[in-house]
């Protein structure tokens, strides 16, 4: 009894911390966007900053229970991705919140998806002072001609409605914020979304041991697997990223997909969370436009990139995307200044 008391507390203790981080992020924004001038968003307002925090122990006790306490019980240096997993979930707050309730009690919280705003507006970062798209019969107006105008290449039937509910349920409207993410989208997942499931198809064991020479360390050990994406996957994405072993099929059942390709058990379970779905049903949904850009928009969003958004930081949010490679971040920048001239930001 007393170690299932202590699992809730270190999950509701690591949901503070990640709310707390949120409503810091807010208060920093809010203080700059006023640029000297106080007003009711940019003061220090204790009343917010606990109701805050209450969100975030929620959530982050939601969540534990949701990995299992079992496992946070016995988490250890060698797992702390856990426990980052409930920080996660505490930064989403009142929106996870919502759909962990979506999942047990069917009906509740359906009618808000036109916008995550109700209570999640407490704990998220005030928006910059830019006009924000507003929506008509479900599709934020101009989203789709900005695409055809900076993605060409992009089909705006099929990907605007999709981003459109996926930037409003997690309050990413203003035209810096859908820039910011297109840009980064536009990279991650191909100039037309075409990259919205890692392919792991490799033809030729040289490809294959230079890209993951430490699961190959040799042309000869990779010539097996060759043409098997399946295995591939089982092997190089085994015993880490919240997956079990090789055997277990993890690495091939949790491999990349969507517009930021979540990949890995412990990512799907958090974004799973958050749409009120299981695992299975949350990666399945990924390789759904509707899914792909739900998982891209709120991976950008529980990473902290809305604030940088707002103060058009891009490397910045490169960064938090892809990691000190920073791949193609020239590219993420002009995608993304395409973007924002596009939608008259």
């Amino acid at each position: 009894m007393n170690q299932v008391l202590l699992a809730l507390l270190l999950s509701g203790f690591m949901g503070v911390l990640g709310q707390g981080i949120r409503a810091a992020i807010g208060l920093k924004s809010a203080a700059a966007l006023a640029a000297g001038t106080p007003n009711q968003q940019s003061q220090f307002d204790a009343a917010y900053f606990s109701l805050s925090l209450m969100i975030g122990f929620i959530a982050g006790v939601l969540a534990g229970i949701g990995i299992g306490l079992d496992q946070v019980i016995a988490v250890d240096a060698t797992h702390i991705k856990t426990l980052l997993g409930i920080a996660a979930a505490g930064y989403a707050g009142a929106d996870f919140i919502e759909n962990a309730f979506t999942r047990l009690i069917p009906g509740i919280g359906a009618p808000q998806q036109a916008g995550a705003v109700g209570a999640a507006a407490a704990a998220a970062p005030p928006p910059p002072a830019q006009p924000a798209g507003t929506a008509a019969g479900g599709e934020i107006v101009g989203l789709a001609d900005a695409l055809r105008a900076a993605a060409p290449k992009v089909n705006p039937t099929t990907w605007s409605p999709a981003l459109s509910a996926a930037f409003t349920k997690y309050a990413m409207t203003t035209h810096r914020q859908m820039a910011a993410a297109v840009g980064q989208f536009l990279v991650e997942a191909g100039a037309a979304f075409q990259e919205t499931i890692e392919n792991l198809n490799y033809t030729h064991a040289e490809r294959l041991h230079d890209v993951f020479p430490s699961h190959f360390p040799t042309v000869a050990s990779a010539q097996p697997y060759v043409g098997n994406p399946q295995r591939i996957a089982n092997r190089v994405y085994a015993n880490r990223l919240g997956n079990g072993d090789e055997a277990s099929g993890d690495g091939w059942r949790f491999r990349g997909r969507g517009l930021i390709q979540l990949t890995g058990r412990t990512e799907y379970t958090q974004f799973a969370g958050s749409v009120g779905k299981t695992v299975d049903e949350a990666s399945a949904y990924c390789e759904t436009p509707e899914g792909a850009a739900m998982s891209g928009c709120w991976y950008f969003s529980t990473r902290g990139c809305i604030p940088f958004a707002d103060s058009w930081q891009l490397s910045e949010i490169t960064r938090r995307v892809n990691g000190t490679a920073m791949l193609g971040n020239a590219q993420r920048i002009a995608y993304a200044n395409a973007m924002l001239k596009a939608l008259g930001g």
